[in-house]
């Protein structure tokens, strides 16, 4: 009996095409801007962003307002239950989250 051969799978995409990553990463610089007074120092951008994100009496609050492109820091925005939190492209102003 004869080993069984072994079928071709889907076709892999060719080897010098790399992906791009999305445009939002990609960009430079992101503004991380806290509305405090809508804050309600629920923690949950802490969970999500902690390496960019503290709370200071009890409200959310950068650890540093520019930083290089996180995705962890737009997820924060996103799921931020009060909204207070905005990211921005730093050159350009441009919303980059919360997701409108």
């Amino acid at each position: 009996m004869s080993e069984p051969r072994a079928t071709a799978g889907p076709e892999a995409p060719p080897r010098d095409r790399t992906p791009t990553p999305e445009p939002a990463v990609s960009a430079g610089r992101w503004r991380i801007e806290v509305n405090r007074n809508a804050c309600a120092g629920t923690g949950i951008c802490l969970g999500t962003a902690a390496r960019h994100m503290r709370l200071d009496n009890g409200r959310a609050r950068p650890v540093e307002e520019v930083v290089d492109p996180d995705l962890s820091v737009t997820d924060a925005a996103d799921t931020c239950p009060m909204e207070a939190i905005t990211v921005r492209d730093a050159a350009t102003g441009e919303i980059l989250a919360p997701k409108l």
